[in-house]
């Protein structure tokens, strides 16, 4: 995914992904099919079906919940 320039809005945390060109498409794909307003909320309509269905290992959930609050930690403390 591309680095935007714009502000990021409050409560908010910026994850990057290095993924291939093909991944990206098909992410762009399912954002269009999905109809969902922004890609942010495509993504974490994806995460949360995979994790209601089982296919993603807890634990990996565990660690994005972690780093997530931390990211969100930091921003706390700048403001």
């Amino acid at each position: 995914m591309k680095r935007s320039t714009r502000k990021q809005p409050a409560r908010t945390a910026r994850i990057d992904l290095d993924i291939s060109v093909e991944a990206q498409e098909r992410f762009a794909e399912i954002h269009k099919t999905l109809g969902y307003k922004t890609k942010p909320e495509t993504f974490e309509a994806i995460i949360y079906t995979a994790a209601m269905k089982g296919t993603i290992d807890p634990g990996v959930l565990q660690r994005m919940n972690t780093k997530l609050d931390h990211a969100l930690e930091i921003l706390d403390s700048l403001t």
